[in-house]
């Protein structure tokens, strides 16, 4: 595919900007004893809350036993925890533990970062119009793909998981 001048400038800035903050993300990843994908694991289970493990797994894109492997090592770090739905007791839910709460927060962390310092030097109005770029890159990401489900083993969800809502 050729790009035309502004296709790749776009791209290499975007990059250049990700390569910026990527140093951050190690080190909030490295303070919790976990890789940058875990790291990425937790921050997704932040925003679903509380959810039955497959739906977890159907929103990063894991089949069952490897969304079942990443439970177990964010439930060592004392990131997660699993619990019992309180209404299908076939279902196993996962949740953030205090723990996890923090490491997705890290708030001091971020904000003495230069990734922070950088952003904040913009005068607001630039700093309003870099998030509403972002978000509408960040609303175009593709829907999860989700299997219907049919086992009623203790991960799976027996409803098919059609409370799915639209990521945002």
């Amino acid at each position: 595919m050729d790009l035309s001048a502004s296709q790749r400038r776009t791209l290499r800035t975007f990059l250049l900007a990700v390569a910026l903050a990527e140093p951050l993300q190690q080190e909030l990843a490295a303070s919790q004893g976990i890789s940058l994908g875990d790291l990425h694991a937790v921050r997704v289970l932040s925003r679903l809350g509380e959810a039955p493990v497959s739906r977890y797994g159907a929103e990063l894109g894991l089949p069952r036993s490897t969304i079942t492997n990443l439970v177990d090592r964010l439930e060592r770090a004392g990131l997660v925890e699993r619990v019992a739905s309180p209404t299908d007791r076939r279902v196993t839910m996962v949740r953030l533990t205090e723990t996890g709460l923090e490491a997705t927060e890290a708030r001091a962390r971020l904000a003495d970062s230069d990734v922070a310092r950088r952003l904040f030097s913009l005068d607001e109005s630039d700093q309003a119009l870099l998030v509403e770029l972002l978000e509408r890159v960040l609303a175009n990401r593709p829907e999860p793909e989700v299997a219907a489900q049919t086992d009623t083993s203790e991960d799976s969800d027996p409803a098919g998981s059609p409370e799915l809502e639209p990521v945002r």
